[in-house]
């Protein structure tokens, strides 16, 4: 979905497929059910069916599961109950009906008896709910739902005279004008209820565009401002308060349709296809096989969204991405969408809502970090002053449940650091915020009443260091309160770091929350929640530093080089698999990895250079960093005309290079061009020597045992896969050619073309075969001298084998290829790469010697234990994802 044409095709794609199958499943013949999974099921969830398959019509759909969409839609209208259908819904069949025409002769009309067409006429009119407008019962944003009604009527000939249509599009406009700014607070008691409906009353209100005037296309400015600035890489407008999740992922897809298809993008045309790219993502993985959403299944929503209108809210979402497939129709067919990292820019604002009072959201979007943090006037916990920014910062929905700002326990009664602030200043990357006074806990949306505030100020700081969000909150209570705490939420997959700090008395703890109704967000379940719990006193300092833990992406997941690396960095890296290539975990959208681990590349696309292309791009366009530990120069196989270009793509493409030698970073930058951008860090090949212990390492006596060997005074050990540069030949003859009989060769890496002498010293010659860890690690303990005699001159830039040389303190007879020369140290004892130059190396293999080298290894084994390698390859990661040099 790259293009305008495809996202239309793939919207109208699914919304026909999900309909048929939700229709195969629960809807047979689009009969609505009269109750689902034990709730009854509403009028509202009909006239959603209806409008959805209206905006499917107006997308050039004709016919669903076979049937003709006119046929089905006079069967579902001649199913209107009137009396029950209103406000939303009664437009909803009203702008149904427009299809089909005036009302008197209108075509989805047709075969309807007086009584169902009398029932849809009294379906359209919800004139009997403007008295609860008046009395203020209403939030006040129904001046629009209402006025859309009306002129439903009026569209259809119902109703000539225009005076109630005029009189609530002008109070629709009032509401509107009301705040210079246009941020909608819907409350009728002004408390500052600012959220999604600051932008999507924009989009609600388009059909009344002309009656309204010029505060529309102001207002409408002004809400893509806000979504640009606050929107989540997921393509949610808004993620905090009411109607977050999928429908918040809807509202971009439509407000992006809407500025796409009627000239409102101006230049930032391919940003909007990208977010509606991505929000189209959210909401399309949001529905379960049988065509229902899952918004309620391990997630939540608001408590008057709750699971008996599960099928409402999916024929509301389905409505939408049908309307907005229509709409996407109308734009430039070869438009395609940014990247992410122009869709996405970095960025850190404060937004008001109001000129009067500190009423706004701080924006900060960052190479380390991206949240935003509202300021407005509830205190249920989707409201509060907390992170948002899904898959990383979420919330409880709709709960007494605050976060990130304290819980204050007066006697029985919840407080917390909610509504709207008594000050707030902004300076780059931090914000600081003061309460004076803390409102009871929980407040619903509207015209409750909870009890006066608690008598205490809060001052807190918000402010970002890298990756790291710090939270500095300083309390003072007229009266000690009975309880003090602040907990952090992590979201199950999202690992957090979190440390605390605190001059007096407290707790902290780490809470399983997984499984825990209440503990779910609009995304997804919240796993644990981090807590600090404060010793009662009329000051309270503390400080929390919390940092997301780098999710990387391995290309070599399960190989021992990788557990080995991980395993020290897991308070730092989570890992996880790669999304690309020949075995990948899919993961559209790339929204569980900060980075690519790349090992070997050739076992990710394989010799297939288009696909390797096609990877990096797809990489680059969402933004995913590369980084490369370079194991090869080349492939061992040898075809440099194939993997060249191959290691070259990758080579331009990486944001860093490891390599585990200096040696080794002079041959690959000599090969390749990398990026003037690349880090290249030497990250030396940790030793292998706890692998080989863990896999039941036997001592040397019950080594040569097991493998049915002679005692020898002194035994070399050749082992690993053959390579071209590894010159297993030359060890074979020059230990013919030594003149010790008091050495033994055996050797498990013989290739096709080796040729072993006739020699007795030589008790072990075979071909290389794979073999488990536990035969690999006694073969080791058998040797007292590892044979690494590999072509200097070769293409290789490393081998596993010194790994397991300095692991187990072994000495190595080594040539003078570079990176044995640095990676074995002074453990590594020259021998030259001839027959006659590995002969005298045996002959001079004195007890001294080996003593020198064998203390040599054990030196070179502390330096390169992983814990110290992991520590370099994390700080390599944050630097990469930091951006910083």
């Amino acid at each position: 979905m790259t293009t305008a044409a495809e996202l239309a095709t793939e919207l109208t794609r699914f919304t026909v497929d999900t309909l048929e199958r939700v229709e195969r499943h629960h809807l047979p013949g689009w009969q609505i059910p009269r109750a689902f999974a034990g709730h009854a099921v509403g009028t509202d969830v009909r006239a959603d069916v209806c409008f959805t398959l209206a905006h499917l019509g107006d997308a050039g759909v004709d016919a669903l599961a076979g049937e003709g969409l006119d046929t089905i839609l006079v069967r579902l209208l001649g199913g209107v109950d009137g009396r029950g259908t209103h406000t939303f819904f009664s437009y909803r069949i009203a702008e149904t009906l427009r299809r089909g025409g005036a009302f008197a002769d209108n075509r989805l009309l047709t075969g309807l008896d007086d009584a169902a067409r009398a029932e849809l006429a009294l379906a359209v009119d919800s004139s009997d709910w403007l008295p609860l407008l008046d009395a203020e019962v209403l939030p006040r944003n129904y001046a629009a739902v209402l006025a859309r009604c009306e002129l439903g009527r009026v569209s259809l000939g119902l109703v000539d005279d225009t005076t109630t249509l005029d009189r609530l599009v002008d109070r629709a406009r009032a509401v509107l004008e009301e705040n210079p700014r246009r941020a909608l607070d819907d409350s009728n008691d002004r408390v500052g209820r600012y959220d999604i409906y600051a932008a999507d009353v924009w989009l609600f209100c388009e059909p009344l565009a002309s009656r309204l005037g010029p505060v529309w296309g102001d207002g409408l400015t002004r809400a893509l401002d806000l979504v640009l600035a606050v929107g989540a890489r997921d393509g949610s407008a808004v993620a905090w308060g009411r109607s977050v999740g999928d429908l918040s992922a809807a509202l971009t897809l439509e407000l992006a349709a809407l500025a796409l298809a009627d000239g409102h993008a101006g230049d930032q045309a391919s940003v909007w296809l990208r977010r509606a790219v991505d929000a189209a993502r959210t909401v399309m993985a949001g529905f379960d096989a049988d065509g229902v959403s899952s918004a309620h299944r391990h997630r939540a929503q608001d408590s008057y969204r709750g699971p008996a209108r599960r099928l409402q809210l999916t024929f509301d979402l389905l409505g939408k991405v049908a309307w907005a497939a229509g709409a996407l129709q109308r734009v430039p067919a070869d438009l395609a969408a940014a990247p992410v990292a122009v869709a996405y820019p970095t960025g850190d604002r404060w937004i008001p809502f109001e000129d009067a009072r500190p009423a706004g959201v701080w924006a900060h979007r960052s190479a380390g970090a991206d949240l935003v943090v509202p300021f407005v006037g509830i205190t249920r916990s989707h409201y509060l002053p907390a992170l948002h920014q899904p898959g990383t910062w979420e919330v409880p929905i709709d709960r007494d449940l605050p976060t990130w700002t304290p819980l204050v326990l007066a006697g029985a009664t919840r407080h917390t650091a909610g509504g709207l602030p008594s000050s707030v200043t902004h300076g780059p990357g931090r914000l600081t915020a003061t309460w004076d006074g803390l409102p009871v806990s929980g407040r619903g949306l509207d015209g409750d009443d909870p009890g006066p505030p608690l008598a205490a100020t809060r001052t807190v700081q918000l402010s970002v260091e890298g990756r790291t969000i710090v939270l500095d909150d300083q309390l003072r209570f007229d009266q000690s309160p009975t309880a003090c705490s602040l907990a952090i939420p992590e979201v199950a997959d999202r690992p957090l770091r979190v440390e605390w700090e605190c001059a007096t008395a407290h707790l902290t703890t780490s809470i399983t929350v997984d499984g825990v109704a209440e503990w779910r967000s609009a995304t997804s379940q919240i796993a644990t929640v981090h807590q600090i719990d404060l010793e009662p006193a009329v000051e309270l300092a503390y400080r929390a530093r919390v940092t997301p833990l780098i999710r990387a992406a391995s290309t070599e997941i399960g190989h021992h080089y990788h557990e080995s690396l991980y395993g020290p960095m897991a308070d730092r890296v989570v890992a996880g698999p790669s999304p690309v290539g020949w075995n990948a975990v899919p993961d559209p959208g790339f929204r569980h990895l900060d980075l690519l681990h790349l090992h070997w590349p050739e076992w990710l696309a394989f010799d297939d250079l288009d696909a390797h292309r096609a990877i990096i791009a797809e990489l680059a366009d969402h933004d995913v960093p590369v980084v490369w530990t370079a194991h090869n120069l080349t492939p061992h196989e040898k075809r440099p005309e194939v993997y060249d270009p191959i290691y070259a793509a990758w080579a331009a493409a990486a944001a860093a290079a490891i390599h585990h030698s200096a040696w080794g970073e002079r041959q690959m930058r000599d090969r390749y061009a990398f990026g003037p951008g690349c880090h290249h860090e030497v990250i030396p090949h940790g030793h292998f020597g706890g692998l080989w212990e863990s896999a039941g390492l036997p001592d040397r006596a019950e080594a040569e045992r097991r493998l049915g060997l002679s005692p020898a005074a002194l035994r070399i050990g050749i082992v690993g896969a053959p390579r071209a540069e590894k010159m297993v030949q030359v060890v074979l003859d020059g230990l013919a050619e030594s003149g010790r009989d008091d050495v033994q060769l055996v050797c498990w890496s013989l290739g096709a073309d080796d040729v072993v002498p006739d020699d007795p010293r030589i008790a072990v010659a075979r071909p290389y075969k794979m073999v488990n860890r536990s035969a690999y690690a006694t073969r080791l303990a058998a040797c007292d001298v590892l044979a690494l005699v590999f072509d200097p001159d070769g293409e290789m830039l490393a081998t596993g084998a010194a790994a397991d040389a300095i692991g187990l303190g072994l000495p190595a007879l080594r040539s003078d290829w570079g990176y044995l020369i640095e990676a074995l140290g002074a453990g590594g004892i020259p021998a030259g790469h001839t027959v006659a130059s590995v002969a005298a190396a045996i002959d001079a293999l004195t007890p001294a010697v080996l003593a020198t080298a064998r203390s040599a290894a054990a030196v070179r084994r502390d330096e390169l234990v992983w814990d110290g390698l992991a520590t370099q390859t994390a700080d390599l990661f944050e630097r990469v994802i930091l951006r910083t040099p």
